[in-house]
């Protein structure tokens, strides 16, 4: 059996079909930060809020993050903000910047290169717990993919599934009460 690597760090986890909780139920996380004895840290990439930073904070040395879309990024600390920042370059692994403060955001959106987000709340795990969840296979952890940027909500989540758990495509695509059918 392969040894699971010591940090997940940069790894999306996708929630399992059978995760009733509302707050990760059909979700994309993105972990930022990793360690057993640590905890972890990431946000929800697949929850876009429909608007953008520019409707919340207007101005003019964070002008070029006016057209930076709005994630609800997880349910701790809800009145934070933070910016994330992805390069899917022709050849080679995605670099993937987060935890970027308005100006390092303002910086990389002047730069072009990056398709950047921002993040209100974040999803929080204490020591062991996220370990814990993965033994009970709460999380299918793949690596972080440009998908992301094709497509969002509910669709990002079944694609992942289907790319990485084809196995899960029947209970993903299931109504969440069948009966009701």
């Amino acid at each position: 059996m392969a040894r699971a690597p010591q940090t997940l760090a940069g790894q999306l986890l996708v929630s399992h079909p059978q995760l009733r909780d509302d707050h990760f139920r059909e979700t994309v996380l993105l972990l930022h930060t990793h360690d057993a004895a640590e905890g972890a840290l990431g946000v929800i990439v697949n929850r876009p809020l429909g608007r953008v930073f520019g409707q919340i904070d207007s101005t003019a040395e964070l002008k070029p993050l006016d057209d930076v879309p709005l994630f609800e990024g997880g349910p701790v600390a809800t009145d934070r903000l933070a910016f994330g920042g992805w390069l899917f370059p022709a050849q080679g692994s995605p670099e993937v910047r987060f935890g970027l403060d308005q100006e390092e955001a303002a910086q990389l959106a002047a730069d072009g290169r990056f398709q950047l987000a921002a993040y209100i709340g974040y999803a929080g795990w204490s020591p062991g717990q996220l370990e814990s969840e993965l033994k009970m296979n709460t999380w299918v952890v793949c690596p972080f993919d440009a998908l992301c940027v094709d497509f969002e909500g509910v669709e990002l989540w079944k694609k992942l599934l289907e790319r990485h758990r084809p196995d899960l495509r029947l209970e993903a695509d299931s109504p969440e009460n069948p009966g009701l059918n």
